[in-house]
């Protein structure tokens, strides 16, 4: 079930979606090259001029066909959430200017840029740690899904074992009645009961073996399950075969709870989220501050009518820009912006108080069910070896004919419903065990 079932396969490709989200994440913090090529960019139209000779506008087409590439080098700088970036471009153009001829010039241009904000939120940083932070609950999902699975298929081996024992113990009941049956026909031709008391036999042996086809079917449905759980197909032919015993623990209840809330997942997760509203929080607060950009750049450029010559003698190109950002007035909407993340910090932190209640109240409740099935299984056990022998001790007094054949059903009855009871308390008993082992993560059974 660990390596084939649907729920610890779901619980993979989540874990594997948030780690490649991640470095996905810090990959995106590197250097990254792209090219863009126009081959071609073409243009054709009609444009407005003024036409110096006639001293007024007039219309001229114009147009341009134009080879050009461009590449873009950029680097993100994650602690001040800027942006470097190093541009090449270089073109060659044809252009039809209003007097119909056509001209040819290039272009180059190499250009360094920096784009720094300032006085705002760190969103480059910001969306790291939100991976992170994502991965590492994507992790304990995975290791959740990991103790479900082992629970869900430990209670589901215990319900099955539980079924074919159902079918041994109603099998036996089948064979007892089929003998006590066969004894009283044996009686009856011998004229020492009334055929009524033979007649109630085989009701009985009717009746049990109509049980046990449908504990046969019962069972058969249960093994189907049980294959669809680990991930077997359901063409697979398997018995189930355990030796399961009574092993009394002691569980101080303080101690549970405590290993509990160190250790669940669900409170990490939770304390993930309230991680992640604080920080939506600062996001939202910070579009309504003042804020700044810094843009500066550098560039060597040239323009000429021969290709090679637009490698010489460059030009320089700076500029330098400094953006004040004030938002002046926005009818509130940033304040109810933040409001609104601030009310979903508080439900992350309403959510770990109560997953915090709910943990402990689960703990308690589990600690009862293994208190009551033990108690449970040390009456019952006893009472299993005393309705053996006080049936035994009945066979002999049928045969005897000392009792009736209704007393003998009657106490076989007994004896199935003991042992049915018994095995019952033995699968709770376990089974409330192993729900403590999975809510607190903890082994109690070594």
């Amino acid at each position: 079930a660990l390596k084939e079932s649907y729920a610890i396969q779901s619980a993979y490709y989540s874990l594997e979606s948030s780690q490649k989200n991640l470095e996905a994440s810090k990959l995106g913090l590197m250097t990254s090259v792209n090219l863009e090529l126009d081959v071609p960019r073409y243009s054709r139209s009609l444009q407005s001029q003024f036409n110096i000779n006639t001293g007024k506008e007039e219309f001229f087409e114009v147009g341009n066909t134009t080879l050009e590439s461009r590449i873009f080098f950029n680097q993100p700088i994650v602690y001040t959430n800027g942006t470097f970036s190093l541009v090449g471009s270089l073109f060659g153009r044809d252009q039809l200017n209003m007097t119909g001829n056509v001209t040819r010039d290039y272009y180059s241009n190499l250009s360094f840029r920096l784009r720094q904000p300032l006085f705002t939120f760190n969103n480059q940083q910001a969306n790291l740690q939100r991976a992170e932070i994502n991965l590492q609950k994507s992790q304990r999902n995975y290791t959740r899904a990991e103790r479900e699975i082992i629970y869900f298929v430990t209670s589901s081996f215990y319900n099955l074992f539980q079924a074919k024992k159902n079918v041994e113990i109603t099998r036996e009941r089948v064979n007892q009645t089929q003998s006590s049956y066969e004894t009283a026909i044996n009686k009856f031709k011998a004229g020492l009961i009334a055929e009524v008391e033979a007649l109630q036999l085989e009701v009985d042996l009717a009746s049990s073996k109509n049980e046990l086809l449908n504990i046969e079917a019962k069972f058969d449905e249960l093994k189907d399950e049980f294959k669809i759980l680990i991930g077997l197909p359901l063409t697979e032919l398997f018995d189930i075969v355990a030796q399961i015993e009574f092993t009394p623990i002691e569980v101080n209840e303080d101690e549970a709870i405590k290993l509990a809330l160190e250790n669940r997942t669900e409170l990490k997760n939770y304390e993930s989220d309230i991680t992640l509203s604080s920080i939506s929080v600062n996001e939202t607060d910070s579009r309504g501050n003042i804020s700044a950009l810094l843009s500066a750049n550098y560039g060597l450029n040239k323009n000429d009518g021969v290709f090679k010559d637009i490698f010489r003698q460059l030009a320089e190109d700076r500029s330098v820009t400094f953006t004040l950002s004030l938002p002046v007035w926005d009818w509130g909407r940033n304040k109810r912006e933040v409001e609104s993340a601030q009310a979903n910090l508080k439900i992350a932190m309403l959510n770990k108080q109560n997953q915090s209640e709910q943990i402990e109240k689960e703990i308690r409740s589990v600690l009862n069910k293994i208190r009551a099935s033990k108690a449970r299984v040390e009456v019952l056990s006893k009472s299993v070896a005393l309705a053996q022998k006080s049936y035994d001790i009945s066979v002999s007094r049928f045969d005897a004919g000392t009792i009736t054949s209704f007393d003998l059903s009657q106490l076989q009855l007994r004896l199935t419903d003991a042992k049915t009871n018994s095995l019952n308390a033995l699968i709770d008993y376990l089974l409330a065990v192993a729900d403590l082992s999975r809510k607190t993560y903890s082994n109690f059974l070594k």
